[in-house]
């Protein structure tokens, strides 16, 4: 059973799911063999001057609820990386048809690099949108050494596309600012959508700040890595 969470904001109290996903590996995968989704405890790094138990080194930033649930066709992905070394990352979309997985959409290049702290990913208009009632697995990669990779971490989440109920939708088009949208989601315990939310567009005032903060609050399977969540600096980008 999920860990709860208590969300105070604005004399709001919800009470909802929200561990995060944290999943290494030290084997990656062929590009067209989506990994198994799981957890583990693993914290190797990319060789760096961090040390090995200061936390992990990849934290996909999702429920663990599996398939996490989204009612977006274009969800944001977000994962934190905690080692200080720029290397370069691999990100895949896979979608899954019976019991086998097809890639969708590959982002990978040179300048697709690592840094310390949180990722925000939106996808480009050019990818492909998903469809609502399918389930997707995406999966990021840090490559440490690209001639060897099995030493390249890598970490995957499933997620499901849900329809989005009317009621939840009229009030999303009423109420326009980013702090009370992700409210909305969070209190239909759609924490996927609430979470790319709040790191997509993070806001300076303290209730937005207080409310983001909450959600990485009483993640008690991996207290290490809460200080430096708090504090991560959050780099959006568009590919």
């Amino acid at each position: 059973m999920a860990t709860l969470l208590s969300i105070v904001s604005l004399g709001t109290s919800l009470s909802t799911a929200i561990p995060l996903t944290v999943l290494a590996n030290t084997k990656k995968p062929p590009p067209d063999q989506a990994p198994t989704s799981g957890r583990s405890s693993g914290s190797r790094g990319c060789g760096t001057t961090v040390a090995s138990n200061s936390g992990l080194a990849l934290i996909l930033l999702s429920p663990t609820d599996s398939p996490a649930k989204t009612v977006l066709t274009r969800p944001t992905f977000a994962w934190f990386v905690r080692d200080n070394a720029s290397v370069p990352m691999e990100f895949r979309l896979y979608e899954r048809e019976n019991n086998s997985y097809k890639l969708v959409k590959e982002i990978k290049g040179n300048t697709f690099k690592s840094t310390s702290g949180i990722t925000v990913l939106t996808l480009a208009l050019s990818a492909p949108s998903l469809e609502v009632g399918k389930q997707y697995r995406w999966q990021v990669a840090l490559v440490c050494d690209s001639n060897r990779p099995s030493g390249n971490l890598f970490a995957s989440s499933d997620i499901q596309v849900a329809p989005i109920q009317p009621s939840l939708k009229s009030q999303l088009e009423r109420v326009r600012d980013n702090l009370g949208q992700a409210k909305l989601y969070a209190q239909e315990n759609l924490l996927f959508d609430a979470l790319g939310i709040v790191l997509k567009y993070p806001g300076n005032e303290t209730q937005f700040k207080d409310f983001r903060l909450s959600l990485f609050n009483n993640i008690t399977a991996h207290n290490p890595e809460l200080q430096v969540l708090y504090n991560s600096t959050i780099r959006s980008v568009e590919r």
